[in-house]
Formats: C-alpha cells, sequence, structure tokens
C-alpha cells in the first residue's frame, strides 16, 4: 500500500513540475527570480554529488544496503532534493504567477511534504541513530 501511494506522489511531483515548467513563460525571466533558480541548482548538485548519483530513491523506501548520509547540506536539512524543487518552484512563480501556477506550487509543496513525511518514518525505522539527526538538523531548510 506504501508503495502505491509514493508512486502516486512521485508521479503528481513530476506532473506538478512539468506543468509548472510549460507554463513558464521564458523570455519574462526576471532577475528576482534567478537567484531561486541558481540555488535550486546549486543545492540540487551539492546534494547529488554528497549522495553520489547511483544511491537516489525518487521513491519513499529504503533501499538495500542503504546508508544515513548526514555531511554536505544533509548536515543542516535532510531533504535537500526536495528543498531544491521548492526553490525551483519559487522561481518559476516568480517569473510569472498565475492562479493556477500558484495552486499547482502548493499542490508540489504538499506532495513533497506527504513524501517526506513517508521518509521520515521509514527513516527512524531503519536507522537507530536518526531520532538524533532530526534533533540536529532541519526538515527542507535551515531556518525550517
Amino acid at each position: 500500500m506504501k508503495q502505491e501511494v509514493g508512486g502516486i506522489l512521485v508521479a503528481g511531483q513530476f506532473i506538478l513540475l512539468a506543468l509548472l515548467a510549460a507554463t513558464t513563460n521564458w523570455h519574462a525571466l526576471s532577475l528576482l527570480a534567478l537567484p531561486f533558480l541558481i540555488a535550486s541548482l546549486l543545492l540540487a548538485g551539492w546534494a547529488v554529488k554528497v549522495m553520489r548519483l547511483g544511491h537516489f530513491n525518487i521513491l519513499p523506501t529504503i533501499r538495500d544496503g542503504a546508508i544515513l548520509v548526514t555531511h554536505g547540506p544533509y548536515r543542516y536539512i535532510r531533504h535537500p532534493m526536495y528543498a531544491s524543487l521548492l526553490l525551483a518552484g519559487v522561481g518559476l512563480l516568480l517569473i510569472s504567477c498565475t492562479w493556477l501556477r500558484l495552486a499547482a506550487f502548493l499542490a508540489l509543496w504538499l506532495v513533497l511534504y506527504c513524501k517526506l513525511r513517508i521518509e521520515e518514518k521509514l527513516l527512524a525505522d531503519h536507522f537507530p541513530d536518526y531520532a538524533r539527526y532530526q534533533k540536529r538538523s532541519r526538515m527542507l531548510f535551515p531556518w525550517f
């Protein structure tokens, strides 16, 4: 059941991201949006470098042989890839914000939040040190 929910959440995540990207008027790219888009790419790149590309899992599951990564961006936040997607979403909204795009971004935030809540439970069940890691790090952003 949880795998089915995870698959639905992943599909929703990609559909919402595609909707935001496809409805963006890239010719209207503003200087206000640029820092969010750049920060998103830098954070995602840092997370990929630290986690190593082959160890990512888009489904909210624990892979066999998984290790708890707590360095790099993971030292400060537990879900840097989700944070990078949200930063990109804010950047895309700043390029052009309509009610539909705002609704898509809020739905994306909700989907990612549901995914990370599932992951948090799985990680806490799998890694004995996860509760201690949760106390010294934030979920998505250093201030949140």
